[in-house]
């Protein structure tokens, strides 16, 4: 009777999965701590080259550092028969090429995780796989990890890196993070579209079109179309001369989170929809198988404005009509509230809090401005998660401020609201995003 093999006496070593660049591996078990793992063991035709045996060794303990959620944890490390090797968790779901196409909004949440995840790779100096739509899989509703694929022929893994890579580098230059914004556009593209802009069946082929040919716009490929806004992070993303692409991942995070912030409040009063496109079965087999160009108009404010004025003096009206209307201080707020120059409401006034925000501006960019829809009071939890405590019951109506979010948890999407009640006390924490709207003037 035989035996399947351990290491170290601990992981036992069931079946092989395929192989990276530099590593065979398989899925293992680990009977100390009963789970499974995965056993990344360097190739055996590599192991006599020193370079890549001293990289294989340090690039496994700068991995586990566990500088982003997104990275695999690495939970042990060694030589068994002169062969280095790491295990890590072991990752189960969808690659990102199989859940294409993605709505904007989930397409730009999962956008974010991949673009911090390689931001922090970058500021860490730590090796990572390459980007690439089979690379980055997505373990839970929301949330993704990145991994090397080893399902991958090497003429497979060949057409995947030479479809992310920038028209430079076919030039012989080194790999910059203008480069790694080009990859991460084309993935964008390939998030949205469901395909790849240039396919070949040769690397070669693939690297001379991205040379040759612009990035085409999202919205010319899709039948429905797509904002303008997402065509617009692309482009400044993969434009074929480095020089006019975003330098680096915070420009890109802030320009994801500006585009996903007007695009929720453009989308909110369909807000269930806005992350239910793409495929959602998670429970698949292991996968080794400058400043935003435009600003939202402020006519609404303005003509909000006028409405809450026009309420205002309708009430006095009766009594106070004639001396109200010569008032100095109501005469310059209509001047202001007409004129596109306008910022500031008259201190004689007091105006809601929710209305004072938008005339400061405070909530044009920090926050947004939104309401409680339905009839029922919105429960406000902790975390964002319904399990979570509950900390206070906002009534139908109410405005709050958005303050981050949205977060996906058991497919749900949550808000980090703010609340100020009755008695002027402050409270802020999670809500269901499909109860909350725009407010309406």
């Amino acid at each position: 009777m035989t035996t399947q093999p351990r290491i170290h006496g601990r992981y036992r070593v069931d079946e092989r999965l395929g192989a990276t660049r530099i590593a065979t591996v398989y899925r293992a078990y680990d009977d100390k701590l009963n789970r499974p793992v995965l056993l990344n063991l360097m190739r055996s035709h590599l192991v006599e080259q020193r370079s890549l045996r001293e990289r294989f060794i340090s690039d496994s303990e700068l991995r586990a550092r566990n500088v982003h959620s997104a990275l695999p944890e690495v939970y042990d490390s060694g030589t068994i028969e002169n062969r280095p090797f790491f295990i890590t968790e072991f990752i189960t779901g969808q690659t990102m090429r199989m859940r294409a196409p993605l709505s904007p909004l989930e397409a730009l949440q999962y956008l974010r995780q991949i673009v911090g995840v390689i931001n922090a790779c970058q500021q860490s100096h730590i090796p990572h796989p390459p980007i690439s739509s089979n690379d980055f899989v997505v373990v839970s509703e929301g949330h993704v990890k990145w991994i090397e694929n080893c399902t991958l022929t090497p003429n497979q893994s060949l057409i995947d890196i030479a479809s992310y890579r920038a028209p430079e580098r076919k030039e012989g230059m080194a790999e910059t993070s203008t480069s790694a914004i080009y990859a991460i556009g084309v993935l964008f593209f390939e998030m949205m579209s469901g395909m790849r802009p240039f396919t070949s069946d040769t690397a070669d082929e693939i690297a001379e079109l991205h040379s040759q040919n612009d990035i085409p716009p999202v919205s010319s490929i899709l039948a429905e179309g797509c904002p303008p806004q997402i065509d617009e992070l692309m482009m400044r993303c993969t434009a074929r001369n480095p020089d006019y692409r975003l330098h680096d991942c915070d420009e890109l995070l802030t320009l994801i989170e500006r585009v996903r912030r007007e695009l929720l409040i453009d989308n909110n009063s369909h807000s269930s929809s806005a992350f239910g496109h793409g495929n959602s079965d998670t429970t698949a087999a292991a996968v080794y198988s400058d400043a935003y160009p435009q600003r939202r108009s402020g006519k609404w404010v303005r003509w909000l404005l006028m409405v809450v004025l026009v309420a205002l003096l309708g009430g006095a009206g009766v009594v106070f009509g004639p001396q109200l209307l010569a008032s100095p201080s109501i005469s310059g707020l209509w001047q202001g509230i007409t004129s596109p120059t306008a910022t500031e409401s008259s201190p004689k006034i007091i105006m809601p809090k929710w209305l004072d925000n938008i005339i400061n501006g405070s909530t044009a960019v920090d926050a947004q401005t939104l309401q409680v829809t339905g009839d029922s009071k919105l429960q406000l939890y902790s975390e964002p998660d319904s399990t979570s405590a509950v900390i206070s019951e906002i009534p139908a109506g109410s405005r709050v401020l958005w303050i981050d979010g949205p977060r996906t948890a058991d497919g749900t999407a949550w808000l980090h609201v703010q609340y100020t009640g009755s008695d002027a006390q402050v409270v802020d924490g999670w809500a269901m995003q499909n109860r909350l709207v725009a407010p309406t003037p």
